[in-house]
């Protein structure tokens, strides 16, 4: 099973075995590359651990150890499992970083399965009443015998409506992926899943914007100081906005060699390249910069392998250039830091304060609405205009970034699937929590359904993916659990304004760039897709989404896809978004699924 991982391990591989558990690792190795050989073993064989990610707080834990342990190596493996021995499994609780770990007890005889606080290393499970298998691939789990490999309905529809599957669930209904901050526990009494992290509420806090941002400012440099920690080479991705800029420049402090920074961007029609952005802040920073321009043949060439790289259907077109940008960073190091999760701590997407936006409004204000916009001279649309008739809570929030409608996937689909209210049940916990959060702070609430669903759904596994691909380690110091701790506990008001987000965090960015950079809009890291399938991606549209392949994939009806496909490709409609996340599915389909089978 290890040989399907070997570009996330292309530098070592170790196994444990008794007769209880088999355990393989594939190794990256970033942090002792003499002595941080896994599995790593206490004396004894008492406890054996696999540990994907890194420990960001390993030395201070180290020197707590120290004096009652005998180190054999330098890294934070083992620094983890000697806390367990300790400590047990509440040891997670004080580790700062990303992973995905297995901890073997012999002397419990129980197996410790674990994800980090929001899902930044992944975790996937297959198991029955007989046996238990785990993996950080999906695709690794394919080629172990047992298991259905049918597609789980109720997540086929969740990813039509939101461009991927739940965060504890995958495409196929016998494999499931562990939650962010959630231990599953294997042993004689049974298996139990539990969490050991609940996000603190926010506190109401006393301090103002500007002692805000100068907390967050101090906690970001700590944050920064602790993930640059590598015994290899280390970059930056660098779009030209406010959070990689901010990142870059945080950086760029405490680091007295150049910094190497990374950007792509696109050419061709209906593209809007980031390019000159990061060249600007590059430049202003002295950065070692470099940068790619994707040009639409390219991609055609290499699409099969980016789509095949997701490990499992996600239909985030994004996934084309951060494939393209990890490839690029490969070139020069090991280890990037991105700014991944700076959206869903600090409030940077419009929708989540369009959203809290119309709360406002009122019922008066939003029956009016419409007309007022005609009078402006823009014209709502459907979309919208359901939106506005919707009540407040966690289906509206989610309805900004759906992708097919209600009617249209229950007229797409060959034989029906799993109602919406079915689907909306897998969030059941959540829509209660942001109800209660709605209450008294209608942004965080916001915040937290984007860290609990998008964040661990879509976002993460894309860089992760598409890293990991490259054999490139990418590290999310926005997401640093001494960074987190200090935002989650400030109230919405503190972090934005009217329509004006990261408020908290432009502070720093103005302090540390020119001004134009704290003000420059969000652009997001969005894909010509829509061009690219009238394009360059014509074929491989017209191939996996043509009649006959999706009449012997027996999902949706022919008529329907072959519908869609027309219209766009004649311009009377764009259904470039759509149509990706078709092509995305059935790709995966074609290239994994039906070799596994």
């Amino acid at each position: 099973m290890t040989g399907t991982m070997v570009h996330r391990g292309p530098d070592d591989q170790g196994f444990y075995h008794d007769d209880s558990i088999d355990l393989g690792f594939r190794r990256l190795s970033v942090i002792d590359l003499e002595t941080g050989q896994q599995p790593i073993r206490l004396e004894n064989d008492r406890a054996v651990i696999v540990l994907n990610g890194e420990i960001y707080n390993f030395r201070e834990l180290r020197r707590e150890l120290e004096p009652r342990h005998r180190f054999r190596s330098r890294g934070d493996v083992e620094v983890v499992l000697r806390l367990y021995a300790e400590e047990g499994i509440d040891c997670l609780k004080r580790l700062n970083g990303m992973f995905a770990l297995a901890i073997w007890d012999r002397q419990l005889r129980t197996l410790f399965l674990a994800r980090d606080r929001f899902g930044i290393k992944p975790l996937f499970v297959e198991e029955d009443r007989e046996r238990l298998t785990f993996a950080s691939e999906f695709a690794t789990l394919l080629v172990a015998d047992g298991g259905s490999r049918r597609l789980d309905r109720r997540e086929l529809r969740h990813y039509l409506y939101q461009k991927y599957t739940s965060p504890a669930g995958t495409i196929l209904d016998s494999i499931r992926s562990l939650p962010p901050a959630t231990v599953l526990e294997a042993g004689p009494q049974g298996r139990r899943r539990y969490r050991y992290w609940e996000p603190p509420p926010a506190n109401g806090s006393p301090v103002d914007e500007r002692e805000a941002s100068r907390e967050l400012a101090r906690r970001l440099d700590a944050a920064t100081r602790r993930q640059l920690i590598a015994d290899v080479p280390v970059g930056v991705f660098l779009s030209g906005g406010v959070d990689s800029s901010t990142l870059a420049a945080m950086v760029g402090r405490v680091r007295s060699e150049p910094l190497a920074s990374f950007s792509v961007g696109f050419e061709g029609r209906g593209a809007v390249s980031e390019l000159p952005a990061a060249r600007q802040v590059a430049d202003h920073l002295g950065t070692h910069h470099h940068e790619l321009s994707m040009e639409p043949q390219r991609i055609a060439r290499d699409l099969d392998r980016i789509l095949s790289s997701l490990d499992g259907p996600l239909g985030d077109s994004t996934c084309v250039p951060t494939w393209y940008m990890c490839r690029l960073a490969r070139a020069g190091v090991t280890v990037a830091l991105s700014g991944e999760g700076a959206d869903e701590i600090f409030g940077g997407y419009p929708r989540q304060l369009y959203d809290v936006w119309l709360d406002r409004l009122g019922p008066l204000g939003r029956s009016v609405l419409p007309a007022l916009m005609r009078l402006s001279g823009r014209r709502p649309s459907q979309r919208f205009r359901r939106r506005l008739g919707m009540p407040p809570g966690l289906e509206r929030q989610l309805d900004w970034s759906r992708v097919f409608s209600r009617e249209e996937i229950d007229s797409l689909a060959l034989e029906p699937l799993p109602g919406e209210d079915e689907m909306l049940a897998l969030h059941d916990g959540l829509a209660r929590r942001w109800r209660k959060l709605n209450a008294g702070d209608p942004l965080n609430a916001r915040l937290a359904a984007d860290r609990e669903l998008f964040l661990p759904g879509d976002l993460l596994p894309k860089v992760d993916r598409m890293s990991m691909a490259h054999s490139l380690e990418v590290r999310v110091p926005y997401l640093d659990h001494d960074v987190t701790d200090w935002m989650l506990g400030l109230p919405g008001r503190l972090k934005a304004r009217g329509l004006e987000g990261k408020r908290v965090l432009k502070r720093i960015t103005g302090e540390l760039l020119p001004e134009t950079v704290a003000r420059r809009p969000k652009q997001g890291f969005e894909a010509p897709v829509s061009q690219w399938l009238r394009g360059a991606l014509r074929e491989p549209l017209t191939d996996y989404l043509g009649e006959a392949s999706v009449r012997d994939r027996r999902l949706f009806r022919p008529e329907a896809v072959g519908r869609m496909v027309r219209e766009h490709l004649d311009e009377t409609a764009d259904h470039g978004e759509k149509l990706w996340l078709l092509l995305a599915l059935e790709s995966w389909q074609h290239q994994v699924l039906d070799r596994a089978v």
